[in-house]
C-alpha cells in the first residue's frame, strides 16, 4: 500500500496545453533542437490558451525564475536565484548543443561572454528531450507523517523552431494515509529561437 500511494505524488508530466505547438522529434533530428534562444519566454503554457508575455508583463521574479537557463538547469524552484549582473542595456540568449545523444551542453551569453555553461544528460523520449536532473525530497514519514516534493522538466521544439520547456511540479503530504492539500502543476514555456 505504501507504494502504490508514493507514486500519487509523483510529478508527472503533461502536454495538454501546449501539444498543438509541439514538434515531435526524432533520434534522427533531436539536432534540430541546437541553437541560439532568448533567455526570456514569450508564451506560457498554463491553461487551454496559451498566453503571451511582453517585457511589461511582470512574472514572478521572471529575469531569474523563469528564464529557459534556470529552468532547465536549477533541479528545485526554492533553490533558484539570481545568477548574473543585470544590465539594461546587455543582451542575453541561451544556446544549447549537443555533444553527444545524451549530453546537452547550455550556455547563457550576456552580450557576447559566455557568462554561464552546464553540460546535462538526458534522453528522448515521446517526441521531447528528458533532462536527468530531477528533484524530489521528502520530509518525516511520508503519507503517514509527512510529505514529498518532487520536480522534473523536458525540453521540446515548438512547430514554429522556438525552444518549449515543460514542468511538472508536485508537492503533496499526508496524516496516516489522508491526503491533504497539496500543489500539482505542470508549467511550460517558449522562447524565442534568435
Amino acid at each position: 500500500m505504501f507504494i502504490t500511494t508514493s507514486f500519487l505524488s509523483c510529478a508527472s508530466f503533461s502536454k495538454k496545453t501546449f501539444e498543438a505547438s509541439l514538434q515531435d522529434l526524432e533520434r534522427e533530428n533531436i539536432s534540430k533542437l541546437e541553437g541560439n534562444y532568448a533567455l526570456n519566454p514569450i508564451i506560457r503554457y498554463k491553461e487551454k490558451v496559451p498566453e503571451e508575455i511582453t517585457s511589461n508583463d511582470k512574472l514572478p521574479d521572471s529575469l531569474f525564475l523563469d528564464d529557459a537557463y534556470q529552468f532547465m538547469v536549477i533541479p528545485n524552484v526554492s533553490i533558484k536565484k539570481k545568477i548574473y549582473r543585470k544590465s539594461e542595456n546587455s543582451n542575453r540568449s541561451i544556446a544549447l548543443k549537443f555533444q553527444s545523444e545524451k549530453l546537452l551542453l547550455i550556455k547563457v551569453y550576456q552580450d557576447s561572454e559566455v557568462i554561464k555553461d552546464t553540460l546535462l544528460s538526458g534522453k528522448l523520449k515521446k517526441g521531447m528531450f528528458y533532462l536527468d536532473n530531477k528533484f524530489s525530497k521528502c520530509t518525516g514519514i511520508p503519507y503517514f507523517l509527512g510529505g514529498c516534493q518532487s520536480n522534473k522538466r523536458r525540453i521540446g521544439l515548438s512547430k514554429n523552431g522556438n525552444l518549449l520547456i515543460n514542468e511538472a511540479d508536485s508537492n503533496n503530504g499526508a496524516f496516516l494515509f489522508l491526503f491533504w492539500a497539496g500543489t500539482d502543476y505542470n508549467l511550460t514555456y517558449e522562447y524565442q529561437r534568435k
